[in-house]
C-alpha cells in the first residue's frame, strides 16, 4: 500500500493516491518528475505556499490589480486620469460667484462688495449683487431679533438665523460653481 514518495513533499503515499495528503500536490502526472522536493517542517509549507500562490500574484487575479483585472468605464472615460486636474478659464467666474456667496459668511458685506467692485463677468456681478442683498436683508433680520430679544420672542430668531445665514449661503456657493444664478429667498433687489 504504501511504497511511493511525493515528489513534493517526501511523504509516503499509497501507490493508487493522486493527491497527497501533505501537501496536496498532485500524484498522478508528477510521480517521475526531475522537481527538486521540498523541504520538511515549517520550510515546506511555506515552499508549497509560494508555489500555489504564485501564479495568483503573477496576474494579479486575488488582489484584483494587474492585467487580469475586468474594470468597466463609463463611455469616454479613459483608463488612466491624464487631465492634469487644470481649471479651465470658464470655471474662473463659477469659482469667483461662489467665492462671493462664501466671502459673505466670514466678512458679511465686505467679500461680496469687493467682489463687485473687481469683476467684469456679468455671472459674478449678478451672484455678488444677490450675495449683497441677503447680507443686508440678513442685517435687518438680526436687527429687529435683537430688538425683539428684550421681550423674549427675539432670542429664538437670533439663534437660528446665522445658521440660516450659513446654509442660504453655502446653497447659493454651490448653484453659483454649478454655473446657475440662486435667488436667496425673500430677498429683493437693493443693490
Amino acid at each position: 500500500m504504501t511504497g511511493d514518495d511525493c515528489w513534493r513533499c517526501r511523504a509516503d503515499v499509497d501507490s493508487d493516491a493522486n493527491f497527497c495528503s501533505e501537501c496536496g500536490a498532485e500524484l498522478t502526472e508528477s510521480r517521475d518528475d526531475d522537481r527538486a522536493p521540498v523541504e520538511r517542517g515549517a520550510d515546506r509549507r511555506a515552499k508549497a505556499f509560494r508555489t500555489s500562490r504564485a501564479s495568483e500574484y503573477e496576474t494579479g487575479s486575488e488582489s484584483g490589480y494587474g492585467p487580469d483585472h475586468d474594470v468597466e468605464y463609463d463611455p469616454g472615460q479613459s483608463e488612466y486620469d491624464t487631465s492634469g486636474g487644470e481649471i479651465d478659464g470658464t470655471n474662473d467666474d463659477e469659482l469667483l460667484a461662489a467665492a462671493a456667496h462664501l466671502l459673505a459668511i466670514v466678512t458679511w458685506v465686505v467679500g461680496p462688495a469687493i467682489v463687485l467692485v473687481v469683476t467684469d463677468d456679468p455671472f459674478v456681478d449678478e451672484n455678488a449683487r444677490n450675495a449683497l442683498n441677503w447680507q443686508i436683508v440678513y442685517t435687518v433680520g438680526m436687527i429687529a431679533a435683537t430688538l425683539l430679544s428684550a421681550i423674549l420672542i427675539g432670542i429664538p430668531f437670533l439663534i437660528v438665523l446665522p445658521f440660516v445665514n450659513v446654509a442660504v449661503c453655502a446653497i447659493a456657493a454651490v448653484k453659483a460653481y454649478g454655473g446657475e444664478t440662486w435667488t436667496y429667498p425673500f430677498t429683493p433687489d437693493f443693490v
